[in-house]
């Protein structure tokens, strides 16, 4: 091999390695962003079989916090961190986006209804007794 080929060998070399590293590190980034309609401060009170307190629920662009404890968006359903969720392509016939979290596969459901009309964010989920909880969840 010449010596003025090496430096090309090197760089392509390199170049691969950059863009496969960089392929890679791109699946996890969020193909769709949470819907706009979800998003914002909504407030409310969480009423189960066993207890009952505030809860606030900040949904951004790519994450969501439920009183303090912060979420991401994910693309790669694998993955196992307990601090990523999923949402479905599109809505359900009933109107409800879908989030899983990826390490437990907990459900949550979302909506955005109108009632009385001020803007309400109906969360659908499971208390620790697999029983059905529904919330009205307030801007």
């Amino acid at each position: 091999m010449q010596k003025r080929n090496v430096p090309i060998l090197i760089g392509l070399t390199l170049g691969t390695l950059l863009t496969a590293g960089s392929a890679a590190s791109a699946k996890n980034i969020p193909t769709k962003p949470i819907p706009a309609a979800l998003r914002g401060t909504w407030k409310g009170a969480y009423r189960a079989s066993d207890a009952g307190y505030p809860f606030k629920m900040i949904i951004s662009k790519y994450a969501l916090s439920q009183n303090g404890n912060r979420f991401y968006l994910q693309s790669n359903p694998t993955s196992k961190n307990p601090h990523d969720f999923i949402m479905s392509a599109k809505p359900n016939k009933k109107g409800y986006w879908k989030f899983t979290l990826t390490a437990s596969h907990d459900n949550m459901y979302l909506k955005r209804i109108r009632k009385n009309g001020k803007p309400v964010l109906i969360r659908y989920s499971y208390d620790t007794h697999k029983k059905p909880v529904i919330q009205y969840l307030y801007h």
